[in-house]
């Protein structure tokens, strides 16, 4: 009875989890990247630290596009 209720609340978590960063802005397809970084099992620190790491890879996607940002080096302009 307790294997049974550990793997439901294995599963419970690692699904709340998927759902978490899912909600934060994660994309779909890079889910199983980003999921083992969360490491609680509360519901509640789960939410905080999924919103952390969206913030965290916000954060490093701030390079600057070419054909855009005015900013950027172009030798051949």
């Amino acid at each position: 009875m307790s294997e049974q209720l550990t793997g439901l609340k294995s599963e419970y978590t690692d699904k709340l989890r998927r759902l978490k960063l899912l909600e934060a802005g994660v994309e779909y397809g890079q889910i199983d990247t980003y999921i083992k970084y969360l490491t609680s099992d509360s519901a509640d620190e789960i939410e905080k630290q999924a919103a952390e790491l969206v913030a965290d890879i916000k954060q490093q996607d701030n390079y600057g596009d070419v054909y855009i940002d005015d900013r950027t080096w172009r030798p051949f302009k």
